[in-house]
């Protein structure tokens, strides 16, 4: 899976976090992603998702 095709919605997530300044109100936007990326199509595998969120993660803590 390439990371630069999910770039947009990476970004988005990550609007999502920097508007809440509390890491639990950011890991429970984290947790509603999963979710909605599982059920959209194209239906991601889990690792899949693992990658975007951990992309995230990682943007989150260098922004930090």
């Amino acid at each position: 899976m390439r990371l630069e095709e999910w770039e947009a919605t990476i970004q988005e997530i990550i609007d999502e976090c920097n508007h809440e300044q509390k890491e639990s109100s950011q890991n429970k936007i984290l947790k509603t992603w999963r979710a909605k990326l599982e059920k959209e199509p194209p239906l991601l595998q889990p690792f899949q998702i693992d990658q975007i969120v951990r992309e995230v993660r990682q943007r989150l803590g260098n922004i930090s």
